[in-house]
């Protein structure tokens, strides 16, 4: 038998090749189930500031990295989309390891501030800069002292309530509460603090509740363990102590019982601390009219200038200072008046018993919020209005009291001294309160006569009658008045 050896190496390499043809897929199968590995893994060093995070809802959570072996979902990127919108501090995020796989892909390991979410998530291709499903996240934005009032900067205030509670009024914290893994209170019980006279330093908010906190420190101890983080409303203005013959009104915000506009002291010679300020008087408390009258010029000068009223005071309000003991203080609740143009004051008209008639804002081009209307003239005790604004003023004002039977003064319509002197104190975006008075009677022209006389009729202080006086009646016929 005759061996074709062509044909056998033919045969034998097809054989070959078919094998090796195999082999070559076989390999690309067990390519396509290779999973990445990890060729780094390590803790971020960086502020912890900057490891603040959030989602981006573009990836999910894993118990590892995404496209290791065996990696599970920890997390949906629907709910890191309910994370990422929520008006919750404790639902902050913080990344605190990083990995990069053998393919070049960057995972952080992340934790939720509550810990109820923990996991991997991608974070992009380069360590340099975090991306993919989590973006970097401010928690907390401090806004240093630039939201307070001056007021508010320089006031001294208390912890409203003492106590215990973890709720952001009560204690005070090193950070403002769940914008910083792991930073907690400052003190666990601000009862031993409660005389304590804090004053601000720093105004922030919270990026997710939009709420506003500050940090206080003890003016009388610099080291306090108290110095920290607190919600402003957890705060009360501290008040200094009233005199014996005194009593305190405390002008309020409406919306903010704690926060302090203003004060006026009420004073009365030979007062006896604890007794009341006024009486009871037909089934109710009062004081009397001189009191108001000075009570309420006192609260409307207190308040020129700032975005408040209290024109007039309720029956209520009046009872309440009433029963006010000598040596105390109350709280009235102010009004926030509408806005006023920062280049404009608002005149308040007084009529003579207390109460606004109407008001009317004058404003001028290229001034400054806050800045005086007027100024003081040197050797002058009351301020003066610049030149032509004067004019301008009584023009608006004469405009606003036509029709109301009162006017700027009695028998003119110009503003005297001490009005301008009110005006002229007052800062633009604030108000000022000027008197007005009743337009004077005029004197009556009809001239009494007998009927058919020429001549007026003449008075006498005699209690009868000398002559006979005739008079018209009704009919038109003349009847005479004897001498009786």
């Amino acid at each position: 038998m005759r061996f074709d050896l062509k044909r056998s190496l033919f045969v034998s390499l097809a054989a070959l090749g078919f094998i090796a043809a195999a082999g070559t897929v076989n390999a690309q199968t067990a390519s396509a189930k290779t999973y990445a590995h990890v060729i780094s893994n390590e803790k971020m060093t960086t502020l912890p500031q900057n490891r603040n995070v959030n989602f981006t809802g573009s990836n999910a959570l894993y118990n590892k990295a995404g496209t290791l072996k065996g990696a599970k979902v920890v997390a949906s990127r629907t709910t890191l989309n309910k994370i990422k919108n929520s008006q919750s501090s404790t639902n902050n995020v913080r990344a605190y390891q990083v990995a990069v796989t053998n393919r070049g892909s960057v995972y952080y390991k992340v934790v939720t501030y509550d810990g109820a979410y923990r996991g991997w998530i991608y974070g992009g291709k380069s360590v340099a800069s975090i991306a993919g499903g989590v973006t970097q996240y401010t928690t907390f934005k401090n806004q240093g002292l630039s939201t307070l009032t001056a007021a508010q900067q320089s006031a001294t205030y208390k912890i409203a309530n003492p106590g215990t509670a973890n709720n952001g009024t009560t204690v005070t914290y090193k950070q403002p509460a769940w914008t910083q893994y792991k930073v907690g209170r400052a003190i666990t019980d601000s009862t031993p603090y409660a005389s304590s006279i804090f004053k601000i330093d720093q105004v922030g908010t919270r990026t997710r509740e939009n709420d506003q906190w500050v940090h206080i420190y003890d003016v009388n101890n610099a080291n306090s363990p108290a110095n920290g983080w607190i919600l402003m409303s957890g705060l009360t203005q501290a008040q200094a102590p009233v005199a014996d013959n005194a009593i305190q009104i405390n002008l309020v915000d409406p919306s903010n019982n704690s926060t302090i506009v203003k004060s006026v002291t009420i004073t009365r010679s030979g007062a006896t601390k604890g007794t009341n300020f006024g009486y009871y008087s037909n089934g109710g408390w009062t004081i009397s009219q001189s009191d108001l009258a000075s009570i309420q010029n006192q609260i409307r000068a207190a308040l020129s200038g700032t975005n408040y009223s209290l024109d007039s005071l309720t029956t209520a309000q009046i009872a309440q200072i009433a029963q006010t003991n000598f040596g105390s203080s109350t709280n009235l609740v102010a009004n926030k008046i509408a806005t006023i143009a920062d280049n404009a004051v608002r005149i308040n008209l007084v009529k003579p018993d207390g109460t606004i008639l109407k008001y009317t804002d004058w404003s001028k081009s290229g001034v400054a919020k806050g800045s005086n209307v007027g100024f003081s003239a040197s050797g002058n005790t009351l301020w003066s209005l610049y030149s032509g604004d004067q004019s301008s003023m009584e023009s608006q004002i004469n405009s606003a009291l036509s029709g109301t039977n009162f006017q700027l003064n009695t028998n003119s319509n110009t503003l005297n001294s001490t009005q301008m002197d009110a005006i002229a104190r007052g800062t633009y975006g604030g108000q000022v309160y000027i008197n007005v008075v009743p337009v004077s009677n005029a004197t009556s022209p009809i001239v009494p006569r007998l009927v058919g006389a020429s001549q007026a009729l003449k008075g006498t202080d005699s209690a009868s009658l000398t002559a006979p006086v005739t008079v018209a009646g009704p009919d038109g016929k003349a009847t005479a008045i004897n001498g009786r």
